[in-house]
Order: C-alpha cells, then sequence, then structure tokens
C-alpha cells in the first residue's frame, strides 16, 4: 500500500489510488433529480473540495491525477528525514487520497506500476496559461506592453468528454505540489490589480517639453480585464495553493484537431518542449526539483510564479476525476450508488429526443387526454 525507500539523507514514501468506477449518478440521491450538466457541476465541486484537503497535507506532498483509456487514478509521494515520521504522515495521507469525491469508487495502489516513473521515450507537451499581452498606450503607463494570464478554465461536460475520449495511449497528468505562497507575491499581484485599475479609468496626464499642457486620457480596456484578473489572484493565491502542471504524454505528436480541441476546453495554450528541453520536460511528469523549461521571455521573473499557481478550484478544471452524469463513461467501468444512497428518479434526457409511439401507457383517456 506504501512503499517506503531511502533517498539520500532522507526517506520517501510512495503511494496512490486507482479509480475502480464512477458511480452513475443518474441513480446518486442528491444527483439524479438534476440535469446531467448540474450534475456535472455538482461533482465539480466536490472535486474541488476534495483537492483542496489534499492542499493541505503540507509542502512534503506531491500528487499527479491520471487520466486515460482504460486506467485513472491518483498518485502521491512524501518526502521526510526519518522513516518513522515520514511512514506515519504517508498514512495519513493516504488516507484524505482514499476519500474521494462521492461520484467515484477509488481503491489503494498506484493507477499503473510505474505512475511514479518517467516515460523514457514518447511525446509530451504542458497546457498552460495563457499569456495576453496588448501594447500600452497611455503616456502613463510606465510599461511598453500589458500583460495578463488567465487561469485554465474548463466546462465540465466539455471537459469530462474530451478526457474520457483520449485516444488509445495518450495520457493526462495533472502534477500538484502544495506550497505556501509567499506574502510578498501576493502583495505584488495585489499591486498589479492597482496599477491596471487606474490605467482602466479615465485620466489625466500633464506633458513636458514647449507645449505644456494637461491632456485627458482615456481609459485601457485591456487593463480593466487584466485588473479583475490580477485581483481575483491576489485574493485567491494566498495562504496555502498548489503548484499545477497539466500535461499531455504520448506516443507521438497528437492530431492537431485534438491540439485544437483541449486548448479550447481549457482556454490555454498546448506547449511543446524544443529538442534540448524535452529530457527536462520528461522528468517533470514525477518531480518538481528539475529546470524550467519553455521559459517565456515576455513574462518577468516576478510574475513567473503565476504561470503554475494553482487553487484547489483551479485544479478542479483540470484534473480527472471522471462523473457519470449519465450513467455512461467509456474509460472507466461505471456502477451504481450504495443501496443507501440510491434513489428511482426515470430518466432525464440530454439533447434532442425523438418519441415514437405515445409515452403514457394504459387508458390515457380517463385522464382527459384527447381521443
Amino acid at each position: 500500500m506504501i512503499e517506503l525507500a531511502r533517498r539520500g539523507f532522507g526517506w520517501e514514501a510512495r503511494f496512490g489510488a486507482r479509480f475502480a468506477s464512477a458511480v452513475d449518478l443518474s441513480e446518486l440521491a442528491g444527483y439524479s433529480e438534476r440535469l446531467p450538466d448540474a450534475r456535472r457541476a455538482g461533482a465539480r465541486r466536490e472535486s474541488a473540495a476534495y483537492l483542496g484537503a489534499l492542499g493541505q497535507a503540507g509542502p512534503d506532498c506531491e500528487f499527479a491525477l491520471h487520466g486515460g483509456p482504460g486506467w485513472s487514478g491518483i498518485t502521491g509521494v512524501l518526502r521526510g528525514p526519518y522513516r518513522e515520521g515520514v511512514e506515519r504522515d504517508a498514512e495519513r495521507v493516504l488516507e484524505r487520497v482514499l476519500a474521494v469525491p462521492e461520484h467515484l469508487v477509488a481503491e489503494p495502489g498506484l493507477p499503473e506500476p510505474d505512475a511514479l516513473e518517467p516515460p523514457r521515450a514518447g511525446w509530451v507537451a504542458e497546457l498552460r496559461r495563457r499569456r495576453l499581452v496588448a501594447q500600452a498606450t497611455r503616456p502613463d503607463a510606465g510599461t511598453r506592453y500589458y500583460l495578463a494570464m488567465p487561469p485554465l478554465e474548463s466546462e465540465p461536460r466539455v471537459w469530462d468528454e474530451l478526457v474520457d475520449r483520449l485516444p488509445e495511449g495518450v495520457r493526462l497528468v495533472v502534477g500538484l505540489r502544495p506550497v505556501r505562497v509567499e506574502h510578498g507575491f501576493t502583495a505584488r499581484l495585489r499591486s498589479y490589480a492597482d496599477r491596471y485599475a487606474v490605467l482602466a479609468a479615465p485620466g489625466e496626464f500633464s506633458g513636458g517639453g514647449v507645449y505644456r499642457g494637461r491632456r485627458v486620457l482615456a481609459g485601457e480596456p485591456f487593463a480593466a480585464d487584466a485588473a479583475a484578473l490580477f485581483r481575483d489572484a491576489a485574493e485567491r493565491y494566498a495562504g496555502w495553493a498548489f503548484r499545477s502542471r497539466v500535461s499531455l504524454v504520448a506516443p507521438g505528436r497528437l492530431a492537431p484537431a485534438l491540439v485544437s480541441a483541449l486548448e479550447q476546453a481549457v482556454r490555454g495554450v498546448l506547449v511543446e518542449p524544443a529538442p534540448q528541453d524535452r529530457a527536462a520536460a520528461l522528468r517533470a511528469l514525477t518531480s518538481w526539483d528539475g529546470p524550467a523549461w519553455g521559459v517565456d521571455p515576455a513574462v518577468p521573473p516576478a510574475l513567473a510564479p503565476l504561470r503554475e499557481l494553482a487553487d484547489a478550484v483551479d485544479a478542479a478544471q483540470v484534473a480527472w476525476l471522471p462523473s457519470a452524469a449519465t450513467g455512461v463513461l467509456r474509460s472507466l467501468p461505471v456502477t451504481p450508488p450504495p443501496p443507501g444512497r440510491r434513489t428511482a428518479r426515470g430518466v432525464v434526457f440530454e439533447g434532442p429526443v425523438t418519441v415514437a409511439g405515445d409515452l403514457v401507457g394504459g387508458d390515457k383517456h380517463r385522464w382527459g387526454a384527447p381521443r
């Protein structure tokens, strides 16, 4: 259940949970009376709460959620200086890992025997935040360009169906490492929000030189959006958060149509490593200690940590915690709820439905139906 091994001067514990099945939400009490999209939204909220609990495990832990054809689950690694302490803490964290949301059934064990080993070959890429840039036009901007990095965001139905139907051999790996966000970085995000809020509002500027005078400046629309994004980031990335990496691994390069679908589904960009960075990208699937690759020169070093920061809600946008909203999944078996949580509510149809014949059986005319 828990593998212990010495690593350097300390100890490392490895553990995990396999997702054995997804619970049929069309029969689960509290879900069955909702429409499928509402069931998915409810499962997404439960997933965020589950990931939030994992985020309290501390900085010595690392997690990865795996999804792909035929198998899925979560792995964990915990490190420390003493064997007894590592083993005790790993048992505690494994209990959290196994306490999956109600829409899943999990059992101890790694999703695959080599789930914690970096692949030796194959194709790898990361889904990352978009970097939005606009040229600064106001003379009081103090910079040549404006920049924002919105978080990855997905619709539950679109993302769940896309991951559920990944081609054979393609694997989604969402790495999560709990970190304490430094107060100075949160304050920096807040200062960016304040500065962009000033640029978003109309203002005045006093020009120098021979022709002095005050000019009225229009607000920058991009700055208004950037102010909202940085304000939201400052509110959510305080205290504990995650470093997050969303990777795709495959035997070969993904088809352009699938790449486009993945990028649109999470409103991000799929970044492939340059040939000289490929080894580092493969190691990054199982290690957080390697060098960064694919560094964007347009992002100032002061904002670089934002590229990987995520809270539990962010993580739930991309982590594969599958929900069987309509009772059907391709990549995972679907099982009925436990007897005490099962309810019979009939069938809720999703999408257009064609009915042949009568929906009402028996002598419907006794209820006043037209003959």
